[in-house]
């Protein structure tokens, strides 16, 4: 390591040398600590939750709790904080490896359809201020998760990220708006249909499970733009996955004080 080598002087270096090499060293530690610590915060809601009766009302809170368990179990070694209900119908938590956030996103609708979910997705660094649950997490991440979710809600979105990288959110968000746009047409059966392919990989083995011809199943999707919608999915998660480092590099930025 440089500080190290420096540290071996025998009195002769420039004394601002080893300052120097100090502070570098120091930079390069809080780039890499920060690299491995870029998470993406997921902050969700249910749309029109609040036209619902009572009584419907207290129902799908209950789906909604059993969802939440069902993700926290099910992606445990990918959650860095679990999801819980924080206020009404919103609920949030934090995703250690950012490329699965779509995953969870799909696992919370396909548990609580036919509700409609609004997401704000926020990407960076968290802060820790006590138990390992959202309420006690604070940092750029949660901001942008927030302001993610308040713009999704002001300009009828179902899905906005936010991160330090222009590049990313242009793209990811305007995925979304056109997988959205296409999903917002298709039927209960397509749904199913599209959420079968994915979890068992083959339009036969979807065809068995259903009692129809495998051409059945593939024109369905194909006629729906499903199989588009699954490509999207690839691309946006391949994306993420490719951005981690840089996302992480920028994250020094965040923590500085200002």
């Amino acid at each position: 390591m440089l500080y190290r080598r420096f540290s071996k002087s025998t009195g002769n270096d420039p004394p601002g040398r080893l300052q120097c090499v100090n502070r570098r060293q120091r930079n390069l530690m809080q780039t890499e600590g920060n690299m491995a610590n870029t998470v993406a915060v997921i902050i969700a809601d249910i749309k029109d939750s609040k036209k619902m009766k009572e009584r419907e009302r207290y129902e799908w809170q209950l789906f909604l709790k059993s969802a939440i368990v069902q993700v926290n179990e099910n992606w445990a070694a990918d959650i860095e904080a679990p999801f819980m209900i924080t206020k009404g119908d919103e609920f949030q938590g934090v995703v250690a490896n950012v490329p699965r956030v779509h995953s969870i996103m799909i696992e919370f609708e396909r548990l609580l359809h036919p509700l409609g979910l609004r997401y704000g997705i926020g990407l960076g660094a968290i802060q820790r201020m006590g138990a390992n649950i959202p309420i006690e997490m604070d940092g750029p991440a949660f901001h942008r998760a927030n302001a993610a979710l308040n713009y999704a809600k002001k300009n009828r979105l179902r899905v906005n990220f936010r991160s330090t990288d222009q590049q990313l959110d242009l793209y990811i968000n305007t995925v979304y708006t056109l997988m959205y746009a296409i999903k917002k047409r298709w039927s209960t059966i397509t749904f199913k249909r599209y959420w079968r392919y994915k979890e068992l990989g083959t339009y036969h083995k979807v065809a068995d499970l259903e009692g129809v011809s495998p051409q059945a199943v593939w024109d369905s999707l194909r006629n729906a733009h499903a199989t588009d919608v699954i490509a999207a999915e690839e691309a946006v998660m391949n994306f993420l996955a490719t951005k981690m480092v840089a996302l992480g590099a920028d994250e020094a930025d965040d923590q500085s004080p200002g």
